[in-house]
């Protein structure tokens, strides 16, 4: 019976490893945020959402108009923000706005930048 027991045990030690199988990858996926709604990944918007609809036409903006031609142009913005170095910044959905002292110092199109 000693010399059975090791080909009895390479036989059983073959056998179970033709039972093996190769391991599948891992699929990688992006977490559950919980939000029901997600977009195509390959999802392009060319215009903001609904909410931030461009209602104005930036190149009616001047250097150096007051805040009141502004609001004549424009609607009410998000935010007023005041900067470390002391511009108020309107935000809108689509630009920023810079006043210094009162007057439009600059103003950037957030979609055309994009």
């Amino acid at each position: 019976m000693d010399r059975y027991w090791l080909p009895s045990l390479l036989a059983v030690l073959l056998a179970l490893s033709g039972c093996a199988t190769e391991p599948t990858p891992e699929r990688h996926s992006a977490p559950d945020s919980g939000f029901p709604y997600r977009a195509a990944q390959s999802a392009q918007f060319e215009e903001p959402p609904e909410p931030f609809v461009r209602t104005v036409d930036l190149s009616l903006l001047r250097v150096g108009m007051t805040k009141e031609e502004v609001l004549a142009i424009f609607p009410d913005p998000i935010t007023i923000d005041v900067s470390v170095r002391g511009l108020e910044v309107w935000e809108y959905g689509f630009a920023q706005l810079h006043f210094r002292q009162g007057v439009l110092a600059n103003w950037f199109d957030l979609v055309r930048e994009r």
